[in-house]
């Protein structure tokens, strides 16, 4: 059964929450869209890791008081996000991908398959028991030594024209899983990189895979459960001819964000902006499927919106051009929406929280500890 939750929640303005500020030095547009669930900036122990997309660097604050620690420039555009594992500090162009010391952002290798004309490196990087994988714009997935960045295999996943792999690998029960523009959800061993499984999806996938509960979900223009083992299709859910754009697992339910069908482009002018948006609002679809097989729709109005899970706080945060939207990740409950008090031509990053406290990047730069209200 469908429901549409109404509920009146809290407003709250980004500057009456703010613990500190910094803004990052160099930063033209800080924001590249996520194709993953992965924060930027990233909260570890008393450290927060920001990958700034344009002119392209990775910086390092302090977590208490924002304090900039070191700041790394990479040729010449960087990441959505970067993911700090067995003490590397993962990042990457669309060129090459580099395993960073997380105390000075020294190099300690690269691994740039195709030299650092054009673009090939879309895909973010996952690591697992001492390796890194990470897929290619020709369509192939590779296999790296986490301690050297030395190949140890690669696989073609495709020969298909448009055979892109641009997602984020997962691991599960000894499996890489990946999904590609070639539509098609692709389980390979992770050790040997023999084939285990193959699934036809929809359409192209960029976004995701996310595993939930002993199943992965492929994203295409619907979303498809899969045993995570075999392959097998579970379920395939979709609404009403929308794209699906973005997906989460929480551990009660499945978040799925579906675009709105009509899209428009905004003018850099914020009074111009705004009076395009009063006349286009963008509409969202938000669907949350409980573990118990509930379902609930929730229509939001965000323009350039994603979200993520906070295990920290168990909520759900959805990003958009004008602020925060916190959600319960079960009901679809609005419960509160923090505000911008300026335009942000970009928006917001996914955010991060620790100890009771929002980590946030708008796209002119600025990193912001936000009070995270109860």
């Amino acid at each position: 059964m469908a429901t549409t939750r109404k509920t009146q929640s809290q407003t709250l303005d980004f500057q009456d929450l703010v613990i500190w500020r910094t803004k990052l030095p160099d930063a033209n547009f800080a924001l590249l869209p996520a194709s993953n669930n992965r924060p930027n900036p990233l909260a570890v122990q008393d450290r927060l890791y920001i990958s700034v997309f344009s002119p392209g660097a990775i910086c390092a604050l302090q977590r208490d008081g924002g304090k900039l620690l070191w700041r790394r420039e990479l040729p010449p555009f960087a990441g959505s996000s970067v993911q700090l594992c067995d003490g590397r500090l993962f990042a990457k162009t669309a060129q090459e991908l580099f395993a960073l010391h997380p105390d000075s952002g020294e190099t300690l290798w690269s691994f740039c398959p195709y030299g650092r004309d054009g673009e090939f490196l879309y895909s973010s990087p996952s690591f697992h028991d001492g390796r890194v994988y990470i897929g290619d714009r020709n369509g192939i997935l590779h296999c790296l030594d986490a301690g050297t960045g030395k190949a140890i295999w690669s696989r073609l996943t495709s020969r298909a024209r448009n055979n892109d792999v641009n997602s984020t690998p997962v691991i599960a029960g000894g499996l890489v899983i990946i999904s590609t523009n070639a539509g098609t959800a692709i389980a390979y061993d992770a050790i040997s990189g023999k084939i285990a499984w193959s699934q036809k999806l929809d359409a192209p996938s960029v976004f995701g895979p996310i595993l939930h509960h002993g199943s992965v979900l492929a994203v295409a223009d619907s979303l498809y459960i899969l045993d995570y083992r075999t392959g097998k299709r579970k379920r395939r859910l979709s609404h009403k001819g929308e794209r699906l754009l973005h997906v989460e697992s929480t551990p009660r339910s499945i978040v799925m964000m579906f675009a709105a069908p009509d899209k428009v482009k905004l003018p850099a002018d914020r009074e111009a902006a705004e009076k395009v948006l009063a006349l286009h609002p963008p509409h969202n679809t938000l669907i949350f499927i409980s573990n118990s097989g509930e379902r609930r729709i929730r229509k939001i109005l965000a323009y350039c919106p994603a979200f993520r899970y906070a295990p920290a706080s168990g909520q759900i945060y959805v990003s958009h051009m004008s602020g925060i939207d916190v959600l319960r990740p079960v009901t679809g409950t609005l419960v509160r929406q923090i505000r911008l008090h300026d335009y942000i031509s970009g928006g917001i990053a996914l955010v991060d929280v620790m100890d009771n406290k929002l980590y946030t990047l708008t796209d002119d730069g600025s990193v912001y500890a936000l009070r995270n209200p109860s």
